[in-house]
Parts: structure tokens; C-alpha cells; sequence
């Protein structure tokens, strides 16, 4: 097979797949993201817009697990220490079951490779924008939205 052959990939495999999910990722969205979890977790962190820092601040699952906690008490029983992958992806894992809990729907679920590895960061905003909208019904306030002259391939 010949170097310049470009079949699409199944989805999960490196190449064009991830080229494509990378470049519907928007800095903008993700940092409104990251100041809506900021709001409602009362926590202060680091809220620049960047695919970088979206990604290291919601990696090792914690926060995203204080979001659901904030949202509906009791949602993650025990929020795991990141002292291993295994515990940032069982965190990671417990935000889903909780997301799916509050509405969301499976195929608007990120997977958990998809934070911690950074395969798919679009799909974690998918997740979160799926999120914010089944919440608003509860009378939470919904993340800024991105403007239409700011939807751009980066």
C-alpha cells in the first residue's frame, strides 16, 4: 500500500479522524466552559482560553466531578485523589454516569480517553454544552456563548 493512500480511520485510531475533531475545537467555548465550572464550583482556577489549559484543568476528572456535585449534591459520592490514571479516569468515568443522570445522552458523552489523553477535546465540549442545557431547566445559569464571528478553524 502506497504512502499517499488516505482511507478515512475508524474513529479512535490516530490521523485524520483526530485532525478533524481537533479542528472543531474552539478556545473561545472552552475557556467560557472552564469559567461556567469556575461559577458554579466557587473554586478558582485558571480559566484561560486554550485547548492546553481546558485540557489540564479538567484531566485528572475532579473538577468535573465538583461541577455535577455543585449541580445536583451527591452526585459523585467520592471524588478520587489524581495520584493515579486509574483514579483520574474513575473520576472522569463518575462526571459521565452523572452527566447521563442529569439528561445527557449517551452519544453526546465524551469518552474517558478523550479528556485524559486529549484525544477529543471537541467531544468534552459536546459533553458540557449537552450539560449546560439539560441544567438550565433546574434555573442554572447556561456558560457564555461563542458569538458567530468567533466560530473560526484554529
Amino acid at each position: 500500500m502506497s504512502q499517499s493512500y488516505h482511507r478515512p480511520r475508524p474513529a479512535g485510531m490516530a490521523g485524520a479522524i483526530l485532525d478533524k475533531q481537533a479542528s472543531k475545537f474552539n478556545d473561545v467555548e472552552a475557556g467560557y466552559l472552564l469559567e461556567w465550572i469556575r461559577d458554579l464550583t466557587k473554586e478558582d482556577f485558571d480559566c484561560e482560553a486554550s485547548r492546553d489549559n481546558f485540557r489540564e484543568q479538567l484531566k485528572d476528572g475532579q473538577r468535573l466531578c465538583k461541577l455535577v456535585n455543585a449541580i445536583k449534591a451527591g452526585s459523585v459520592k467520592k471524588i478520587m485523589k489524581p495520584i493515579s490514571n486509574f483514579n483520574c479516569l474513575e473520576n472522569i468515568n463518575q462526571f459521565s454516569t452523572a452527566a447521563r443522570s442529569l439528561g445527557v445522552k449517551d452519544e453526546e458523552t465524551f469518552q474517558s480517553v478523550d479528556l485524559f489523553d486529549g484525544r477529543d477535546l471537541f467531544s468534552v465540549t459536546v459533553t458540557l454544552q449537552s450539560l449546560a442545557r439539560k441544567v438550565e431547566k433546574l434555573g442554572i445559569t447556561p456558560p457564555k456563548q461563542v458569538s458567530k464571528d468567533q466560530i473560526v478553524n484554529q
